[in-house]
């Protein structure tokens, strides 16, 4: 212990540990808060500075490897009574021990933010804490491994940018990175184990290798790596992060109205915002018809696409909504898109031929749709863009300008005549 106490306190990382807080803390509080009082978003958002300090990391635990190396130490440790594993050990465990504690302290100030209310799914929580744990390990052991590898200041920068592109790599190939905690997933604890196994030997087998050697020997040792590194690499691709969960059954809790909206209880701090919008649906005109249910994604096995956005349906199961960073505007348009889709049969081809629409006729659809998304989010403007043709922005912003009348009977008396219309030039009477 007190060997590894005199490495942490002369170790030159330790200078910059404030530094690396002060950036854990400001990825995350600057990127976004609506992680607060949602036990999952807190993991995930807590996690996500773990891969800027992996970047940080890699480029530090190259720099303290190469110690010997850089001081012309490795004759003198090659000759001292320590054995070279347990001094390698000493400065590695130093090495992650500055590294980890900006990502432990974000996780603390995260936890006891959402902590205060304490919601439903705490252990989703440690699911991204390990997470983000393991990739301070794999920064730590890629820069270890440079550090020995190389001279020192090549090392440092190849471990801090191979970092960097390893983790785009990875990303591009097997959504690597998880910026975001929905309910409806979770990290997968037999894919976490088999990262963590296959880090955790790596560490332990580096630390067998010599310690004070040439880097020319240690090219030649560290072949022995190669069986570990492997099924690592093999993991990382192969293997997602995290898994769809099993639909909370009768735990899901549930907003009685004209339509039931129902979601997962780790969402309960957003019950207020969407009892408003069950309040609005009811008082929408008979014209507009919403459907009996209307689920939060995953409360209904569907299968994980591993991003994107949810169907609004799958088969016969209730429409789907989802609520992205908190935003009313991802759930107010996901709604109103299912009560879009039962008033007007979208998929009934039997009922309604909308594949004859007349661009006109399009247009004040897609007014109706965009004055629907817009009376339910109870505000003016998006808070998104998209990319979409003129054509159908100019319908979306003539459906907003509706909403921004100031009575209320009137846009309903707009929208209940654009319905009948509509429906009675492209549907049967039901």
């Amino acid at each position: 212990m007190s060997a590894w106490w005199l490495h942490l306190r002369n170790s030159p990382i330790r200078l910059a540990l404030p530094v690396l807080i002060v950036l854990d803390l400001a990825v995350l509080f600057l990127r976004n808060r609506h992680w607060i009082g949602v036990w999952p978003e807190t993991g995930a958002a807590a996690q996500v500075p773990a891969y800027l300090l992996g970047v940080v990391g890699a480029g530090a635990a190259a720099w303290a490897a190469s110690a010997p190396a850089r001081q012309g130490l490795r004759e003198q440790l090659s000759s001292a009574r320590v054995r070279p594993t347990r001094a390698e050990a000493h400065q590695l465990g130093a090495t992650l021990t500055i590294i980890l504690i900006p990502y432990l302290l974000g996780q603390a100030v995260a936890f006891a933010m959402t902590a205060r209310t304490f919601p439903p799914g705490v252990h989703l929580w440690l699911g991204y804490l390990v997470l983000g744990l393991f990739v301070l390990l794999m920064s730590v052991a890629m820069g270890w491994l440079c550090g020995k590898l190389f001279a020192p200041v090549f090392a440092a920068l190849t471990a801090a940018l191979g970092f960097l592109l390893l983790i785009g790599l990875l990303d591009a190939s097997a959504e690597f990175v998880v910026a975001s905690g929905r309910p409806d997933v979770v990290v997968d604890p037999l894919s976490l184990a088999w990262r963590l196994a296959a880090i955790l030997v790596l560490l332990l087998v580096m630390l067998w290798l010599p310690g004070s050697g040439a880097p020319r020997q240690y090219r030649r040792r560290s072949l022995v790596l190669v069986p570990v590194v492997m099924p690592l690499l093999a993991g990382l691709v192969l293997t997602d992060a995290v898994a769809a969960r099993q639909p909370p059954g009768d735990r899901a809790t549930c907003i009685e109205g004209a339509t039931t909206i129902c979601v997962w209880p780790e969402h309960e701090k957003y019950l207020p915002q969407l009892g408003e919008v069950s309040a609005r649906i009811d008082l929408l005109p008979d014209a507009i018809v919403p459907p009996p249910r209307i689920n939060e994604i995953g409360l209904e096995q569907t299968p994980y696409s591993g991003g994107g956005e949810p169907p609004i349906s799958e088969g016969d199961s209730a429409p789907t909504f989802f609520i992205a960073e908190g935003s009313p505007w991802s759930y107010a348009s996901t709604i109103s898109i299912a009560i879009a889709a039962s008033t007007f049969a979208y998929q009934d081809v039997e009922e309604c031929n909308w594949r004859q629409l007349t661009p006109r006729d399009r247009h004040r659809l897609g007014a109706v749709e965009a004055w629907l998304e817009t009376y339910l989010a109870d505000q003016d403007t998006p808070d998104y863009q998209t990319n979409a043709p003129a054509e159908i922005q100019a319908a979306w912003t003539a459906g907003r300008e509706v909403a921004g009348w100031d009575s209320l009977a009137d846009q309903f008396e707009w929208a209940e005549a654009e319905v009948h219309e509509l429906r009675g030039r492209y549907c049967s009477e039901r």
